[in-house]
């Protein structure tokens, strides 16, 4: 069985790129993943099956009680991929939480965003879900988000730029030459359904997901004060963002 986990900040494009890259596999050419429950998806491929458990570990009374029968589940299945979405989560966390279940799991595969276009989708989600800020935009979540790019070039995880990744499809081959996965781009163009789909254009581009604009989000709120406080105040993790993706 194969084993990995895939993590990333909420609104950084992690299950856009989750979802691709659990379709990346030999006569898998389109979307085609079937709904278990609210967090677990199956995709059968030559007598075989496949699992994506999203936030699978992730443990606490807010989340599905049926995530512990996780486990059983792959006992019972013996999946020839196991794909676990894992968010908000130090990276040096994310390798304990792996190392301490029994799937084998792979070098943790860590999605990025550049710090611009993160932050206007974070505050349109709050904007659009009547939030708090502090909810999508708290201190810790910041400090998340740093530990995610200082650790860009660390030979402990697979870092995939969300922003390459949208836009180039050599980069999403070259990924999957990497993770040895069969390069298909099956699903590159299904919007994910998590979170209500994009903080910008809900589910408007649920089957034609590259008409929508990421990479310009931040046009869409340069001008809101608290955009603009956000930046003055992080411009150090502005410089970082920069000298990854510009």
């Amino acid at each position: 069985m194969r084993s990995d986990i895939l993590t990333g900040m909420h609104r950084s494009g992690h299950h856009a790129v989750t979802i691709w890259l659990f379709h990346q596999k030999e006569t898998v050419n389109d979307f085609s993943i079937k709904t278990v429950t609210t967090w677990l998806f199956s995709l059968f491929r030559d007598q075989e099956i496949n699992l994506y458990a999203n936030n699978a570990l992730k443990t606490g009374p807010k989340e599905h009680p049926d995530k512990k029968h996780l486990p059983a589940i792959v006992q019972e299945n013996k999946p020839a991929h196991l794909l676990i979405s894992h968010e908000r989560e130090y990276l040096k966390d994310v390798c304990k939480i792996a190392a301490n279940t029994n799937y084998g799991i792979n070098k943790p595969i860590v999605v990025i965003r550049d710090f611009e276009n993160w932050i206007a989708s974070c505050l349109k989600m709050a904007f659009r879900d009547n939030k708090h800020l502090d909810e999508v935009i708290k201190k810790d979540y910041m400090t998340m988000y740093q530990d995610h790019l200082e650790n860009y070039n660390s030979d402990s995880y697979y870092h995939i730029n969300y922003n390459k990744w949208n836009r180039d499809k050599e980069y999403r081959s070259q990924i999957c030459s990497d993770l040895g996965l069969t390069f298909t781009d099956a699903a590159k163009n299904q919007l994910s359904i998590f979170g209500g789909g994009s903080s910008f254009d809900s589910m408007q581009y649920i089957k034609n997901a590259e008409q929508m604009r990421v990479e310009e989000r931040y046009k869409e709120v340069e001008s809101n004060p608290v955009f603009q406080v956000i930046m003055e105040k992080n411009l150090k993790l502005l410089d970082l963002s920069n000298s990854i993706f510009k």
